[in-house]
């Protein structure tokens, strides 16, 4: 609801400031600008920009519908969410670059895509390999190994530690 996903914001506020202390860096929320938009408008004018063909060939959808548990249909249209919110970025400030994990990938790739084809801008992506265990699991809530910045949430010696006992 609502209030969560504002406490969310605001912990993450914290979290950038202290991660970024000293640089001018802003935290925008997307819900600005897709709370405005319409399924309607949504559809015409970004879902045509993206084929169901090349949706389907990307890691992160073809991994989960070959899956036992398949994949929903909100799962399969964060691909083009995530990409307008690149665009949105790009337009309203600058952003030229999106950068995150390896899994997020055509994600991104998509963003940069939808940038150039909708403004003929370029934009750009960078990704780094997920951090995993020994096993390949990566760490993460979904995984159920997640450490957190937060010091409430993991204090900085279980940090510490889970960090020197991982292999």
């Amino acid at each position: 609801d609502r209030e969560v996903i504002t406490a969310r914001i605001e912990k993450l506020k914290v979290q950038v400031a202290k991660l970024f202390e000293g640089s001018d860096v802003q935290v925008v929320n997307n819900a600005d600008w897709l709370e405005k938009l319409s399924l309607i408008e949504f559809l015409r004018d970004i879902g045509k920009y993206f084929t169901v063909n090349n949706l389907v060939k990307k890691d992160a959808i073809s991994v989960r519908m070959k899956s036992d548990e398949g994949i929903s249909y909100t799962e399969f249209s964060y691909m083009l969410l995530q990409a307008y919110d690149f665009l949105e970025l790009h337009k309203r400030y600058n952003c030229d670059l999106q950068v995150g994990g390896s899994d997020q990938w055509g994600n991104i790739v998509s963003g940069v895509d939808l940038i150039r084809r909708k403004t003929g801008n370029k934009a750009y992506a960078f990704s780094w390999p997920l951090l995993t265990d020994k096993a390949g699991k990566k760490f993460g809530k979904s995984e159920g190994n997640a450490v957190w910045l937060d010091a409430e949430k993991t204090s900085p010696f279980k940090f510490y530690q889970f960090w020197l006992n991982c292999d």
